[in-house]
């Protein structure tokens, strides 16, 4: 996979900085958030470029991955210590995740080579599920455990907002009582992944690099959000952009993210800009 083109911008100035001074300030942080749109492969090639620069700075973070589930960490153990084959983790990662794992394998194999640790830090698809069909009041004693003792709604307006306008537009306005439901669905979501960032900072992680959509890290909402909740933390979000997939010309780019009257500049600490 060739590294994408680096072109990345700070907020909340809007200016252009390098990679290497991205790359500096990244490795200070306890915590780095790469957001994807999962089935584009420049986004997951400026993951990779991000892992790459943190270990080549020094640091040993955790890959922590949105795409396994707290309860299929041992076969991430497995994996990472040779004892399951590529063939078979391929399959699993197929079946756990679906979408083509030759786009994260670059990353997930240095991280094995490095001896990194790599971590599911997800819930269970089919316990988000039945919150997202029922709501969390609906979950049997044996699937609430799965999820952290406390699941609460974002506090930030614009990640509300960001969320709402997410499910509106693909779900077709669904009445308030679904609405609700799908809210704390996503919630229970990214209070998981949050609190498996905390644990593996807590297990002596150092620092982790969390793989995830980016609809669960915008505007420090989410997983940032969550792990902040859970202990003091200095962290950052990366976005590849467009976040949305597709390419633009730079100029139109940067014109987009510095116009007072979009706001995009508050939507992460980073962009790593994808330009035509």
């Amino acid at each position: 996979m060739a590294a994408p083109t680096a072109v990345v911008v700070e907020s909340p100035s809007g200016a252009a900085v390098t990679d290497g001074d991205l790359l500096d300030r990244l490795a200070r942080a306890d915590v780095v958030y790469a957001g994807e749109k999962h089935d584009d492969p420049l986004h997951h090639g400026v993951q990779f470029e991000l892992l790459k620069g943190l270990h080549a700075r020094g640091r040993r973070p955790a890959l922590g991955l949105e795409m396994v589930d707290r309860g299929q960490q041992a076969t991430l153990d497995s994996w990472a210590a040779g004892s399951v084959s590529d063939a078979d983790f391929e399959a699993f990662w197929k079946k756990a995740w679906g979408y083509d794992f030759a786009m994260y394998a670059p990353m997930l194999r240095f991280a094995k080579a490095e001896g990194l640790r790599i971590v599911g830090l997800n819930a269970p698809r089919a316990v988000i599920s039945k919150v997202y069909r029922s709501g969390l009041a609906s979950l049997t004693p044996a699937d609430r455990a799965l999820l952290p003792a406390s699941v609460a709604q974002t506090a930030d307006a614009d990640y509300l907002r960001y969320i709402t306008d997410a499910i509106n537009e693909s779900h077709g306005n669904p009445p308030p009582d679904k609405l609700a439901n799908m809210l704390e669905a996503q919630a229970a979501w990214n209070e998981t992944m949050g609190e498996s960032v905390s644990d593996a900072l807590a297990a002596g992680a150092d620092g982790v690099l969390v793989v995830a959509g980016s609809g669960h890290m915008v505007f420090g909402g989410g997983v940032p959000e969550s792990a902040a909740r859970r202990r003091a933390l200095s962290q950052s979000v990366v976005l590849p952009w467009p976040d949305a997939g597709g390419r633009a010309p730079l100029p139109d780019m940067l014109r987009d993210l510095r116009d007072p009257a979009l706001s995009l500049l508050k939507r992460a600490d980073f962009f790593w800009l994808l330009p035509q």
